[in-house]
């Protein structure tokens, strides 16, 4: 469900091709099922590299044009053309596509502006090869710093002159308040963030005042509609004398180096983020939904592709932070996930989750959509907010899944206990065959069974006996099974003797 090395995925990003733009006619069908899911199975590559420029770290030099172009992008003798391809790749038959992982600021580099020339070419090789492509847009890194939101969404503007007067905030600014999803034209019931004014204005830490204010227009009395310099907001308390100092912003929390882990992140639950991520699910879909060529699409709800909020929920400090800005009512430290004050804390955050999987509905995508059942904490207590995810996104026909697939899965299963990271193995069984049920492994297997992912020979035979219909692996996985010159975190002689090319294979079989 969640990675623990997962800054590692985002080094492989890049160029190529263009796919037309297509309108959306495909319906759900009253059985609450995808109107086609066909596509939506198979075993599939995991971010694979673009370019050799993209082989840094655990992979080979060269690992594109060396290692993955001819063992599982050709096809045949000269096919595809363009590819240097003299034979079929080894690993070719039993990879049925790529998933590419794309950041929100590549495609959403500017506000109201949408660029889908690096997923495009990204899908290229893999669509001349007679592959299937699938996307897992993100809004946030999965690292310790967040550098995928984009700048235009998290850079605050500097204040000219705030003041309050009557309850009625009115804010001038000194550039263009450029970060409202929209445009500040659309501004009204949005909401700002004010810092650094040395006024109430900042807020004072507590969740009845966080700094946070609705955006008003002029059927509040008092507020004039939003302009690119001015705005009014609806305040509270005492009047605020004018100052000349501070910034505005989007509704943002975290911090580098702070107890949530995870940088500076949107408020995911408020308003403006809700409007910029579903205006580019809608554009996402509008782009890729006539495309035969892809399979399936998940976009992140929280931090990296997946529903987790940040990296620091079982932490009290960061715990106080996202109660300040309204996750919950409830005052850090936040109860045990097992108590019967749980459901409390998470209320908003399913009731958020459940919100976007309505919207990506609404929007009758022909290709199915899928999320996570991820916990709002990871230590594998929390139960109820991924069974939840889970059952709201059967009831609109939307696939779900886990990214988190490791050698404790079938032992828990066996002893009776939920497989970590999502409470899947339960999941899986309960809605088998219902919706497509995708499954990533937690990283990057150990043939030797050794490390906490453990072994495919033993995962992927019970992941497809609960129900997986796609299977996502990374890249070592395939070219340590495939690649006889693999010299990769995993070898080629160790994955061999350890059994990778009949297990891939059976898996395979099964269900591409």
């Amino acid at each position: 469900m969640y990675k623990i090395f997962s800054s590692v995925l985002f080094l492989f990003l890049l160029c190529s091709s263009v796919l037309g733009h297509g309108q959306i006619n495909g319906t759900l069908e009253a059985s609450g099922t995808p109107s086609n899911p066909g596509l939506a199975h198979g075993m599939f590559i995991l971010d694979p590299p673009s370019r050799d420029e993209n082989c840094a770290g655990v992979y080979p030099s060269y690992c594109y044009s060396k290692h993955v172009i001819p063992t599982l992008i050709c096809t045949g003798n000269g096919t595809p053309a363009g590819y240097n391809c003299t034979h079929a790749g080894a690993g070719e038959p039993y990879v049925k596509g790529a998933v590419f992982y794309v950041r929100w600021d590549q495609v959403n580099p500017s506000n109201g502006k949408f660029d889908f020339t690096i997923p495009d070419n990204r899908m290229r090789p893999w669509v001349d090869s007679g592959k299937l492509v699938s996307f897992d847009f993100i809004p946030t890194s999965q690292g310790p710093n967040n550098d995928v939101s984009p700048t235009w969404y998290l850079k605050p503007v500097n204040i000219s002159s705030v003041s309050q007067t009557a309850g009625i905030i009115t804010l001038q600014t000194s550039a263009d308040m450029g970060f409202f999803p929209g445009g500040v034209g659309a501004a009204t019931g949005l909401e700002i963030q004010v810092a650094g004014t040395g006024t109430a204005l900042d807020g004072n830490g507590t969740t009845s005042n966080p700094g946070i204010w609705k955006v008003c227009d002029h059927t509040t009395a008092g507020c004039h509609d939003p302009t690119s310099r001015t705005i009014n907001a609806i305040g509270s308390g005492n009047n605020i004398a004018t100052v000349s100092k501070g910034t505005v912003g989007n509704p943002v929390y975290g911090s580098a180096g702070g107890p949530c882990g995870s940088g500076i992140l949107p408020v995911e639950w408020r308003p403006n983020f809700i409007r910029a991520w579903q205006a580019l699910i809608k554009q996402v879909v509008s782009h890729y939904g006539s495309s035969s060529n892809v399979a399936y699409m998940r976009f992140g709800l929280g931090i990296g592709g997946e529903n987790i909020p940040n990296h620091g929920t079982q932490v009290a400090a960061c715990q106080a932070q996202m109660t300040k800005f309204g996750f919950t009512s409830v005052a850090a430290p936040w109860p045990s996930p097992s108590s019967s004050q749980w459901p409390g804390v998470t209320a908003a955050w399913i009731s958020y989750v459940n919100g976007m999987l309505k919207y990506e509905y609404s929007l009758n995508s022909t290709k199915v959509i899928a999320t996570t059942i991820s916990p709002v904490v990871t230590s594998g207590g929390d139960l109820i907010t991924p069974d939840t995810t889970a059952s709201n996104a059967v009831a609109v026909g939307l696939g779900f899944g886990n990214q988190g697939l490791q050698k404790s899965d079938p032992i828990n299963f066996a002893a009776g206990k939920p497989c970590l990271g999502g409470n899947w193995c339960a999941n899986f069984i309960k809605y088998k065959g219902k919706v497509p049920l995708e499954l990533q492994t937690l990283f990057y297997s150990d043939p030797t069974d050794l490390s906490v992912v453990g072994s495919l020979v033993n995962t992927l035979p019970f992941a497809t006996s609960l129900g997986t219909q796609i299977l996502e692996l990374y890249v070592d996985d395939w070219m340590c099974t495939y690649d006889a010159s693999w010299n990769g975190k995993n070898k080629y002689n160790a994955c061999t003797l350890a059994g990778y090319g009949t297990t891939l294979a059976a898996a395979a079989a099964q269900i591409n």
